[in-house]
């Protein structure tokens, strides 16, 4: 009974040690290997929106999560 109880903790490790490996590559890296992209910043809205320019391509994004309120 307690060979069984470990070769059941072993194959449910095993399982989520491949789950693990499999799920972080179909996700891929967020920053896509470290590659920097150099961007224009053409315009601050407020203190966490702003409209930037790459590729001769506007867009506007707004940074979620920053406080930038004073006091």
């Amino acid at each position: 009974m307690k060979l069984l109880n470990i070769l059941i903790f072993l194959i449910i490790l095993v399982n989520l040690v491949f789950l693990g490996y499999f799920t972080s590559t179909m996700t891929g890296d967020v920053t896509d290997d470290n590659k920097i992209e150099y961007v224009n910043m053409t315009r601050a809205i407020d203190g966490d929106t702003f409209v930037y320019e790459t590729r001769n391509i506007s867009q506007s994004v707004r940074m979620l999560g920053i406080n930038t309120q004073i006091g």
